[in-house]
């Protein structure tokens, strides 16, 4: 891997960790409202209903962080960023992840799991960077005219 990929996977990663947090507080305050909660209620959901408004906002802050982190490289890389920066970026959340559940593991239960932010956040950012960067079984993205 030359500079130029360790530098776009760098700027990958530096976006994503800035404006994700942003979104997330968006994702929060959007659903986190009287209307928010009477949706959450018509499903069923009135007991859990703080665990459903944080990983709905976390779903949404991935998804805005990965998307602007794509289009944050590709502007300043002149280069839509590769499948490696994808890849490098899946197993640094992998890795977070794991980080977490060893440094947690006496202390979370097994309901929190699933609901815990910060590792909720890492599976989506794996989910929505898969499909983001076009990993196996996705075709390879076309490149962009000159």
């Amino acid at each position: 891997m030359s500079w130029r990929g360790i530098g776009a996977f760098l700027l990958f990663v530096v976006v994503y960790m800035v404006v994700t947090p942003a979104a997330d507080v968006a994702g929060y305050y959007a659903v986190d409202n009287p209307a928010g909660r009477k949706v959450i209620d018509l499903f069923g959901g009135h007991n859990n209903a703080q665990a459903i408004v944080g990983v709905v906002a976390t779903v949404f802050g991935s998804i805005v962080g990965i998307a602007v982190a794509m289009i944050a490289n590709t502007l300043i890389m002149e280069e839509r960023p590769g499948r490696a920066i994808g890849v490098a970026f899946i197993l640094l959340q992998v890795a977070q992840s794991l980080m977490f559940l060893i440094a947690l593991s006496g202390e979370l239960k097994r309901a929190d799991i699933l609901t815990d932010p910060l590792l909720f956040r890492g599976w989506v950012a794996c989910v929505v960077a898969w499909v983001a960067f076009r990993l196996p079984p996705f075709k390879r993205p076309a490149p962009l005219p000159s």
